[in-house]
């Protein structure tokens, strides 16, 4: 695939993906929360691998050092500086500027606590830097077996958290590998010559089957494996019959820049509402128009911010200034 293509239900996919991370992050309702979280980080990690292309060991460090972890400390560096002049004023924490600092730099969820939804990040990096030295070391297959292996080691071997999100590559990876190899075997074209009325069914079914395989607590072990699955292929047959949609598409483009920095912005948005409706954050982000509502402004707020780094600074947000291809199916 050439670099400057895009795929539009990619695209779809990561909007989704995105959007339930932004509710995932507001919405206190243990029930939507757990079956969000059951399946949208492993969905990114799918959507790396389906773009995945073998390249030479230091090529790919060197593209992918650009693309993730400049992003990942220019925007950590300055939500760093607001968390520390400004926002730490008003959270629950005890956390020090060097503290900050250190987690920054080790990249390590539990240090993050400044901006923990920036973990993404160095373990993604980690993860597709490593799937790449194994696909160069021993080919797909072995690439494939290293991962399910590591899953393995993920689900039985209790390891301690470690820089940069290494311990959590172990259970990523397959997800990553997972996606490679439906893109292999062009699982989108297998459903887009399916007929819509099934393709509807099935996205439906394999929802529902996620969301019930979350309510029922499948979300540990083994069993999350089989319950991030079903919800990562439900949201695939979704993301290809709504490729079309532009704002969506958009969305999928921008979500980089919505992860980093969408949580000072919704804890900004939850206490503006709180005022707005004479009630606390906390009940602000149990109801869920408010919730729909402040993540909706969130995102919109985000895609501004996209706009205005893209154009002045696209460094900060690993953009190209190439013109971009685009797939549909």
């Amino acid at each position: 695939m050439d670099k400057k293509e895009r795929i539009l239900w990619l695209d779809v996919l990561k909007a989704l993906g995105i959007v339930f991370v932004v509710i995932g992050h507001i919405y206190r309702n243990n029930i939507a929360v757990n079956w969000i979280y059951s399946f949208h980080m492993p969905l990114f990690f799918f959507a790396g691998g389906w773009v995945y292309r073998k390249k030479g060991i230091a090529i790919d460090l060197a593209g992918r050092a650009k693309k993730i972890i400049i992003p990942y400390f220019s925007f950590g560096s300055i939500i760093l500086i607001y968390w520390y002049f400004i926002e730490r004023a008003y959270r629950d924490t005890s956390q020090t500027l060097g503290e900050a600092a250190l987690g920054l730099l080790l990249g390590e969820y539990e240090l993050l606590e400044f901006h923990s939804h920036l973990w993404f990040l160095p373990c993604f990096f980690v993860t597709a830097v490593l799937y790449n030295i194994l696909v160069n070391i021993g080919g797909e297959k072995t690439a494939y077996i290293a991962s399910a292996v590591m899953a393995v080691v993920h689900i039985f071997v209790p390891v301690t958290a470690l820089p940069w999100g290494i311990d959590r590559a172990f259970g990523y990876i397959v997800y990553y590998a997972l996606g490679h190899l439906f893109s292999e075997i062009k699982a989108d074209k297998f459903i887009t010559q399916r007929h819509i009325a099934v393709r509807l069914t099935a996205a439906i079914i394999l929802t529902c089957g996620n969301f019930a395989l979350a309510y029922y607590g499948m979300t540990d072990g083994a069993a999350w494996f089989v319950t991030a699955f079903v919800g990562i292929a439900g949201l695939l047959v979704l993301s290809i019959l709504f490729e079309h949609i532009k704002a969506l598409q958009y969305i999928g483009q921008i979500s980089l820049v919505v992860l980093c920095i969408h949580g000072p912005i919704y804890r900004v948005l939850c206490k503006l509402a709180s005022v707005l409706l004479n009630s606390s954050a906390e009940e602000v982000r149990k109801s869920f128009m408010p919730v729909i509502f402040v993540t909706i402004i969130t995102v919109a707020l985000c895609a501004a911010a996209y706009e205005i780094l893209n154009r002045f600074a696209p460094w900060i947000i690993g953009a190209q200034k190439q013109k971009e291809k685009i797939v549909t199916n």
